[in-house]
């Protein structure tokens, strides 16, 4: 009965062997390295990401150079359309003041009205607005002249402004209205003779060589 008792003592006190092996690799050990091919599927996968959010990145920064480009094109354009329409008033003014006689000219009411002129003048201005010069004797530039009819005078030269032109923020708002030389009439003459006597001979001067 003793040694039965003694014995299972024994076997409930013999102390179990750590297993060390199994303790470094479960308690506190670095967890196993992945394997190369799963490694590389993370990195490409990082890299499709990267470029996919860079690329989102530039197409938003375009859309918003387009969105403000638009929007300053209409605001001009806009302001373009005003200011053209408003090109008339300018011409009525400048009639009106090329008629009104000298000895008017220093009239309140009318130094009033100049005064209107000028300062609807220095707002278009202000907005871009610039007057093209043109004078007689200029050559013609169909870029910014137009020409409604043709006189004599020098052949692609300007004979007479009828109407000022403008420009708006280096766009042709409206062309110069202008009448074109075609040449003189004597030089039409002297060209018209050159061309005959370069033609063939008449009959008569033939018969005449012939006696």
């Amino acid at each position: 009965m003793d040694t039965q008792e003694s014995t299972d003592g024994a076997a409930r006190e013999e102390p179990t062997a750590p297993n060390h092996g199994q303790e470094d690799s479960t308690v506190g050990g670095e967890a196993p390295d992945a394997p190369p091919t799963k490694v590389q599927e993370l990195e490409e996968r990082a890299d499709r990401l990267m470029a996919n959010w860079q690329r989102a990145q530039a197409d938003l920064a375009n859309y918003r150079k387009q969105v403000e480009r638009e929007q300053l094109e209409l605001v001009q354009l806009t302001t373009e359309g005003l200011t053209a329409d408003t090109l008339s008033v300018l011409d009525d003014f400048e009639r009106a003041f090329t008629t009104i006689p000298q000895n008017l000219q220093s009239l309140t009411w009318i130094e009033g009205v100049w005064l209107v002129y000028k300062k609807l003048e220095a707002i278009l201005k202000a907005r871009g607005l610039t007057a093209i010069e043109a004078e007689a004797a200029q050559s013609f530039d169909a870029n910014l002249h137009q020409a409604l009819s043709e006189v004599e005078g020098d052949t692609g030269t300007i004979v007479e402004v009828i109407q000022k032109g403008y420009t708006m923020g280096g766009r042709l708002l409206r062309p110069v209205l202008v009448s074109v030389g075609k040449g003189s009439a004597t030089t039409e003459e002297q060209t018209a003779g050159k061309d005959s006597s370069d033609g063939p001979p008449s009959d008569e001067s033939t018969s005449e060589a012939k006696d």
